[in-house]
């Protein structure tokens, strides 16, 4: 089967495998998007439809899915919607979503997945928010790191971020092949990993049963000039520790000391937020593409 397919965080790469790609809709059987809420996907979508040409939208992040929601509350305009777990297609359907447009199939990032290595120290991985620039929780939790003692901050970022800021930064951008191997490299000598929204970086810590902190003091701002981010309601599951910046010090030194606190609750969202139970992502994801009409 031809299929026409733009790719984001790397989720649908080993998809692209399966098939042969063109760069020409006209061409393809199927179109297979990260999005479909943006304008130009929604363009994209729109040419598909057309040319009677199905088209599956994959969620390309943990909250890949938030512009479907409150305050945007932009349509499902793809034929299918693959969403990672049970929880995501939840609360789709909660917020009026036809049930029928959503599968859920988990997420092929977990086949990068690395075991967990032995190392001297302490490592603390540090996932600052990618926002469309750098912003003050990040710059002031940066800061709040440096007061730790007898460990190592390392700083896990991605294009847009200011590696001047940041102590022993590790970068990966997500247009690379290497993206999700360099992500999980980093993950497997962390001891506890430290966010400011609990993203997919925090997922992937998470199905490592890696302890993971939220400084959660966000200040509601735009993004790329859209004021509908400032009423933006950021999820956070029972699976990380929240914190405030002042107490974020002694928070982490609390999970270090009991790491097994929300063990249980990791296993848990693993299952809810990353699809884990789903035997093969990847074979569930291409049932959809090869089953879905228009």
């Amino acid at each position: 089967m031809k299929i026409y397919l733009i790719d984001h965080n790397q989720v649908l790469s080993e998809v692209k495998k399966e098939f042969e790609t063109v760069n020409n809709i006209e061409k393809a059987e199927r179109v297979v998007l990260w999005t479909d809420v943006l304008p130009f996907f929604q363009s994209v979508v729109g040419l598909a439809h057309a040319l009677d040409i199905p088209v599956i939208a994959v969620q390309h992040g943990r909250r890949g899915t938030s512009r479907y929601y409150p305050p945007f509350s932009v349509p499902i305009i793809a034929d299918k919607l693959c969403v990672w777990g049970r929880k995501d297609k939840e609360r789709l359907v909660g917020a009026g979503h036809y049930e029928g447009k959503i599968e859920v199939v988990g997420t092929t990032i977990f086949s990068h997945l690395k075991k967990r290595k032995p190392h001297k120290g302490v490592n603390i991985v540090f996932s600052p928010e990618h926002w469309d620039r750098e912003v003050e929780e990040n710059k002031k939790t940066a800061e709040e790191l440096r007061k730790l003692k007898g460990v190592k901050i390392i700083t896990k970022i991605i294009e847009g971020h200011d590696r001047t800021l940041y102590d022993n930064p590790v970068y990966s951008n997500r247009a690379d092949k290497n993206h999700l191997d360099v992500c999980f490299k980093v993950l497997s000598t962390a001891d506890l990993v430290v966010g400011i929204a609990e993203g997919t970086f925090e997922l992937m810590a998470q199905a490592m049963d890696i302890p993971v902190v939220i400084m959660d003091e966000w200040s509601p701002k735009s993004f790329g000039g859209d004021e509908r981010y400032k009423s933006y309601q950021r999820i956070i599951s029972r699976a990380a520790k929240r914190s405030s910046l002042k107490d974020l010090v002694p928070t982490i030194e609390q999970q270090l000391k009991n790491p097994n606190e929300l063990k249980k609750e990791r296993r848990e969202v693993v299952i809810e937020d990353g699809g884990v139970d789903i035997k093969d992502p990847l074979e569930a994801l291409k049932k959809v593409i090869y089953e879905t009409t228009h």
